[in-house]
């Protein structure tokens, strides 16, 4: 495992100036500029309108920048060794813990050595949630792993469709739960203390979710589709951005009470997993 923390050069700059501006985070943006490669534009527009709603955010978040760079290490360390013994798999992890500017919360580079990102200011600095945020993350990687070890050919993985998006991001909800068991529901989802609704939303509209998602991926997928299910910018459908991925832990969790867990994580492989959740999603 190797971790790359610039958390504390970003502190130590903000800390250094009488008054931290456009000038000084476009410096340090510049200092760092091979991560931030790939966190711009995919994962964040880099705008000056952007670049300034972060620095009027940045105050009330320092302290929790602090904590989090002091202990997000050996939360890592912890929860990949918990998935090195539960999934018998030597993942050889990279992280990336980067003060951003309030775009992603974290995400899972596609290059063949898969390094993980997380971004410090849109995380909760409680150790709870970020062993969730862990996970979930470790999760995906785990889930590609099993995947590979199992024989998967990736040239036959559409990534540009939402039914794989569900998949994978229902997997890695699921490994969460695993891995960091006995925590309330929500904060598997929001990782934070604030994703009651997100729960009650799917509780009490899971037909007409299922519904919707159905439609969309029936009707051609893109990203507008992508943000609304999947990112924090959407929510225009139900009012509350990311659903489909409480929508993909239900599939997941079904897939796993027919097939079980072994067969569920690699389904993909011998299976028309797309085919599979479009069954589920036309079913009450």
């Amino acid at each position: 495992m190797k971790i790359e923390n610039i958390i504390p050069d970003f502190i130590e700059k903000y800390e250094a100036e009488e008054s931290f501006g456009l000038s000084e985070l476009e410096t340090y943006l510049q200092n760092h500029a091979d991560l931030f490669e790939l966190y711009f534009p995919d994962h964040c527009p880099r705008t000056e309108e952007r670049l300034q709603l972060a620095l009027q955010q940045y105050p009330s978040k320092l302290e929790d920048l602090k904590r989090f760079s002091a202990d997000m290490p050996d939360i890592l360390l912890r929860i990949e060794q918990a998935f090195d013994r539960t999934f018998n798999v030597e993942l050889d992890l990279k992280f990336k813990l980067i003060v951003g500017t309030f775009g992603s919360n974290a995400f899972v580079t596609r290059t063949k050595k898969r390094t993980i990102y997380f971004a410090a200011e849109k995380l909760s600095p409680q150790k709870e949630h970020l062993e969730v945020i862990a996970a979930h993350e470790i999760g995906h990687v785990t889930h590609f792993a099993l995947g590979t070890k199992n024989g998967l050919d990736w040239s036959s993985v559409d990534w540009t469709s939402g039914l794989t998006t569900l998949y994978t991001e229902g997997v890695a909800t699921y490994l969460s739960m695993k891995i960091v068991p006995g925590l309330r529901e929500s904060v598997y989802y929001s990782f934070d203390n604030e994703g009651d609704p997100w729960v009650s939303c799917l509780r009490e509209n899971k037909t007409e979710i299922k519904r919707r998602f159905l439609q969309d991926a029936e009707t051609g997928w893109d990203m507008p589709k992508e943000k609304e299910w999947f990112r924090l910018s959407g929510g225009s459908y139900f009012g509350l951005n990311r659903i489909g991925y409480l929508l993909g832990t239900a599939y997941v969790q079904d897939l796993v009470d027919r097939v079980g867990e072994d067969e569920a994580l690699t389904y993909w492989v011998e299976h028309d997993v797309k085919r599979d959740i479009l069954d589920w999603l036309g079913r009450e």
